[in-house]
């Protein structure tokens, strides 16, 4: 049962309503500005301008929402939460440890969902039919059902405030049926009723829950084609089904358009190189590392942050699947060197020490099976470079 409530709540809220897709805001936008440094990792700015704009505008709904956005957001992306692959079948999301969090982080969150919920409860008070209240209040039932989930594990409070979202934005798709945002959730969750097990969904019909796998696929579709405020996280959403359906090549155009939409934003080259891989398609993946890399060198804006020695071990993985090993030894060895305890680094350790057995320099290979050895005894990578060791010829 948790299993499939996880499951549920997964693909509804995966990613909270965060940022929406939209041309380069005007200097009079500083919601937009901000909302364009949360689709780039920014968050600190984003919260720095929306603090401020709320400060002169405190009845904005719409600065609000993205305030308590930025603030969820950099907490999930600073406890490695926000990447996608965190959320397939038996990702992290799904363990029940609760993940550490800042402190006063909690209370900052609260602090600026419970502001935003008050003031679009006080709307819907005044006018029942106030379409914008309307989203606006699931977008904050939603922010707070991510938090339970994926922070906290309190799956039946997340399960509450995902029904909440969906309630709201399914009485505004009736209110108006133009109002294409609130497809997004909508959408997920005839996509996912219409997927579960025919027990499940009988209990979910039971419950008043119906769902259609296409119905629900060309509702989200329909958001990111149309949306305004959701239309990006839309387009993730659909990325995401698009790969449970075992549509690669749709999945790929639509990060590759967020990927050049968000061009700070490293998660989403790494998710095209994802689905280059897994289409086969080595080259491809291997181009876009490269890529990444040249931007880390360069210490582009973000990308000076990214987690390099994992980038360094992929493309060397890459470039030995084209049967380039030179190529993937310099890489495997850059990453290597880095400094740091990340486990990527002993992993490009021992790619390297492979490529060195194979093209007979024995003593190379043995120095690097010898350090992770040493360094990581107790990893699945230390023993593997302890059998290595015992293979090398003398």
């Amino acid at each position: 049962m948790r299993r499939t409530a996880s499951l549920v709540l997964l693909v509804l809220l995966a990613f909270a309503p965060a940022s929406a897709r939209q041309a380069p805001a005007p200097p009079e936008d500083p919601v937009g500005a901000a909302i364009g440094h949360i689709r780039n990792l920014e968050y600190a700015e984003a919260r720095r301008q929306l603090e401020a704009w709320v400060g002169e505008h405190p009845d904005d709904l719409r600065a609000w929402n993205y305030l308590a956005v930025a603030i969820l957001y950099r907490e999930m992306f600073e406890r490695g939460v926000l990447e996608a692959k965190v959320y397939g079948q038996g990702g992290e999301a799904f363990q029940p440890s609760k993940v550490e969090v800042s402190p006063g982080f909690q209370e900052d969150l609260f602090r600026v969902l419970d502001r935003a919920q008050q003031l679009a409860e006080a709307r819907l008070q005044k006018d029942p039919q106030d379409k914008e209240a309307m989203y606006w209040l699931g977008v904050t039932h939603g922010t707070r059902a991510t938090y339970h989930f994926t922070l906290r594990k309190e799956y039946g409070p997340a399960l509450h405030e995902a029904k909440d979202a969906f309630d709201l934005h399914e009485r505004l798709l009736k209110v108006d049926p133009t109002f294409t945002d609130a497809s997004l959730i909508v959408g997920v969750q005839h996509y996912v009723v219409g997927s579960l097990p025919w027990f499940w969904k009988l209990m979910a019909a039971l419950s008043g829950r119906h769902g259609d796998r296409k119905q629900g696929l060309a509702e989200v579709k329909r958001a990111a084609e149309q949306g305004h405020f959701a239309r990006e996280d839309a387009q993730l959403m659909l990325g995401v089904l698009y790969q449970r359906e075992k549509m690669l090549p749709e999945a790929l155009a639509v990060f590759q358009e967020m990927a050049a939409a968000s061009p700070r934003n490293y998660l989403l080259p790494q998710e095209v190189a994802s689905l280059d891989q897994q289409m086969g398609d080595w080259a491809a993946a291997a181009q876009v590392y490269d890529s990444m890399l040249e931007k880390y060198r360069a210490h582009e804006p973000n990308f000076d942050k990214l987690p390099a020695a994992r980038f360094f071990y992929l493309a060397g993985v890459a470039r030995r699947h084209l049967e380039q090993d030179e190529a993937a030894l310099a890489l495997l060895a850059e990453g290597a060197s880095l400094p740091g305890d990340s486990i990527y680094i002993y992993r490009c350790e021992l790619q390297a020490a492979e490529l060195d057995a194979l093209n007979h320099r024995e003593q190379q290979a043995r120095q690097r099976y010898q350090r992770v050895a040493q360094a990581v005894p107790d990893t699945e990578e230390g023993k593997l470079a302890r059998r290595a060791l015992k293979n090398l010829p003398d």
